[in-house]
């Protein structure tokens, strides 16, 4: 079966009658919301703090037991045992994914502050520089019905 092929029957499937449908490609047209993305500052804040706590919490718990096994891996290695040389690599490649997945907390939650931030400032411009020719203070809302 081809790809188009599955993709149109998984498609027809998705619309079929039952309880949970999926939508696909397009708007439900009644009550299912504007269709716009919606960025609340308050929520890019809880989840920028979750991703600092956890940052936080793996800095401690990631390294926890790297000193102990990093020493263990050298005395098996003095011994000539081929595990301390594995035991080493195990260490390193830990300590490699939890540097990257720090990385990635950082990122987010440094990412999700600017965002939140950069939203606040470009709606007060938004607001405190577009009216109408009603003179009706034009906000972020107001101007997506003219796109609709």
């Amino acid at each position: 079966m081809s790809f188009d092929d599955e993709w149109e029957r998984a498609k027809a499937w998705a619309m079929g009658d039952g309880p949970a449908r999926m939508r696909v490609n397009h708007l439900v047209a009644s009550g299912g919301g504007s269709g716009t993305l919606a960025a609340r500052r308050d929520d890019l804040g809880r989840v920028s703090h979750a991703a600092y706590k956890l940052h936080g919490g793996l800095r401690s718990a990631g390294g926890h037991a790297k000193a102990n096994s990093k020493a263990a891996g050298a005395e098996l290695t003095t011994d000539h045992f081929a595990t301390g040389a594995a035991l080493t690599r195990v260490v390193d490649t830990w300590q490699t994914q939890v540097d990257t997945l720090l990385e990635a907390c950082a990122h987010i939650s440094n990412h999700l502050d600017y965002s939140a931030k950069r939203y606040g400032e470009e709606d007060a411009k938004i607001e405190s520089g577009m009216h109408d020719a009603r003179k009706r203070l034009m906000t972020p809302s107001r101007i997506a019905e003219y796109y609709r």
